[in-house]
Formats: C-alpha cells, sequence, structure tokens
C-alpha cells in the first residue's frame, strides 16, 4: 500500500495501511501480506475521526536519519508520530506492536540503538516502523490538507500524502450507555483486521462499541479506529439509510486475502457519509 517514496541512494520511505504491517528486515508480516496491496494517495477521514499509517524507513546497517511529519496548511489536523517497538510473534517473526510517541522531527538509527531486538535479529535488521496518527478536528471544514512524512539522510525525501476530510462528524468518544471500554484486540500474530472484525461483528451483532481503555499499541489503535466506523455506521441508521445486516455488508466484507480486506468496510461508510 504504498503512498508515494522518492530515493536517490539505499535510504527510503514508505507509508502503508495501518493493515500492512513490517517486520525489522523490509518484510510485510505474514498474517497480513496482501497480494495486491492498496495504493493510498489520497486517503479520507470523517471529522472528530483518526486516519492511522505505517511510516516505514529502510537503510543499510549504519543509516542515521531524521524523521520529520508536517501539514499544509499547518494547524488544521492533529498529527501524532509514535515509534512502533517489535515483539515476537508467530513463526520466528516479529511484528511491530507497542507505542512510544515522539516528538516531530526525531532522530534515529539501523540498527535499533537499544537491544529492542535480539541477535541475530538486531544485526539483520534494515527497517524502522512508525505510526502516524491523524485525527481531524470536529470543526474543521471539509476540505484537503496535504500531510508529509520526510526523511532527511544526506538528502530530503518525502512520502506526501493529500487527506480528505469528509463532512460527517463523529459521535464524541466518551463512554456511555452506547460505548464501553475493553480490551477487546485479536493475539499479536493473528491478521491486523482481526481487531477491527471484532467491532464490525458486535456492530452487526447490535452490541455497544467497545473502545480501547488506553492506546498504547497498534492494535489498540485499530480498535479505536474500527470503533469510530462503527460510530459513523449507527449515524447512519436512521432512514434512509438501509438496515446494516450481516447479508447486506457480506459483499463490501467477504475477507479474502490479506489484512486489508477491512478496507472495503471503511469505503462504503464514507461513500454513504459522502451522501447523506
Amino acid at each position: 500500500m504504498i503512498v508515494v517514496a522518492f530515493s536517490c541512494d539505499a535510504q527510503e520511505i514508505h507509508i502503508y495501511s495501518e493493515f500492512e504491517r513490517f517486520d525489522p528486515f523490509g518484510n510485510p508480516v505474514a498474517a497480513d501480506r496482501d497480494p495486491a496491496p492498496r495504493e493510498i494517495l489520497s486517503p479520507a477521514v470523517p471529522r472528530n475521526g483518526h486516519l492511522s499509517l505505517h511510516v516505514v524507513i529502510t537503510g543499510p546497517a549504519g543509516t542515521n536519519y531524521l524523521l520529520y511529519t508536517g501539514t499544509n496548511p499547518p494547524g488544521i489536523l492533529r498529527v501524532k508520530l509514535y515509534r512502533e517497538y517489535f515483539t515476537a510473534c508467530g513463526n520466528n517473526e516479529f511484528c511491530p506492536d507497542w507505542l512510544v510517541e515522539q516528538a516531530s522531527p526525531t532522530f534515529g538509527a539501523i540498527p535499533e540503538f537499544r537491544h529492542d531486538l535480539a541477535r541475530p535479529a538486531m544485526d539483520r535488521q534494515t527497517t524502522r516502523s512508525y505510526l502516524l496518527d491523524i485525527w481531524a478536528p470536529p470543526d474543521t471544514p471539509p476540505r484537503r490538507v496535504r500531510v508529509e512524512a520526510l526523511l532527511k539522510t544526506g538528502t530530503w525525501q518525502v512520502a506526501p500524502l493529500e487527506v480528505r476530510v469528509l463532512a460527517p462528524i463523529l459521535a464524541q468518544m466518551a463512554p456511555g450507555a452506547e460505548q464501553v471500554l475493553a480490551e477487546d484486540v485479536a493475539p499479536l500474530d493473528a491478521p491486523s483486521s482481526a481487531t477491527a472484525r471484532i467491532q464490525l461483528f458486535r456492530y452487526l451483532a447490535r452490541l455497544p462499541v467497545e473502545l480501547p481503555p488506553q492506546v498504547l499499541r497498534v492494535r489498540d489503535v485499530i480498535q479505536r479506529n474500527a470503533a469510530e466506523d462503527m460510530l459513523l455506521a449507527k449515524s447512519f441508521d436512521a432512514a434512509p439509510f438501509p438496515d446494516l445486516t450481516l447479508l447486506y455488508w457480506w459483499p463490501f466484507v467477504y475477507p479474502g486475502p490479506g489484512a486489508e480486506w477491512y478496507l472495503k468496510v471503511r469505503d462504503f461508510l464514507y461513500r454513504f457519509g459522502a451522501q447523506d
């Protein structure tokens, strides 16, 4: 799901969806691997909602870099950058999971400074991963905003996005009668979309939306974003929006290979939001 990457040397920067995790060696996590990952140049976000993306940096051992994120115009969207820490998962794999917020710009190196990966894994590391978390305030006017992730080694490289802020405004994400706090996430070695599927199936069963108690991991981000999707679906339940039964959803949510099938669900909701 590469957005754009310009590279004039061995270092590269790419942007992927929240459902396409990469390991420390530049490979998609096996559970998320998609034979035809989607290219996203202009992703959408509803007001009071989040858009989350993986920023993946690759380079040879000894690479030092600065990573910077910015928006144009500034101040329209709220952007946070998190470092993703790798955790052993699956069949001798490493999955990015735990998050630590970073200032922008932030300094990094390949391999990691700390011994986060056991040798010989750290000696073979070619990739660092970050999470770009974008929030559109509820009073943001619908518009397009350029968002950039910039990598500086010897020169600047840029991975740009044009984020489309949509008209629908999500309900406030405070716990209440229709929202509960619960750590309801899939195992780390499951496809990243498995956590989102939990929220989709809760919606189809007419159960309350679940929010993560805290946003500390990639899976918490996915749970929160899927909960926002289901809140958006709930806002459409009144006529003329059709009753969203499992039968009605099935053409949009059939889980094919990879984890990005869930993006069809989000596309479906955003199309109805544009018509509302």
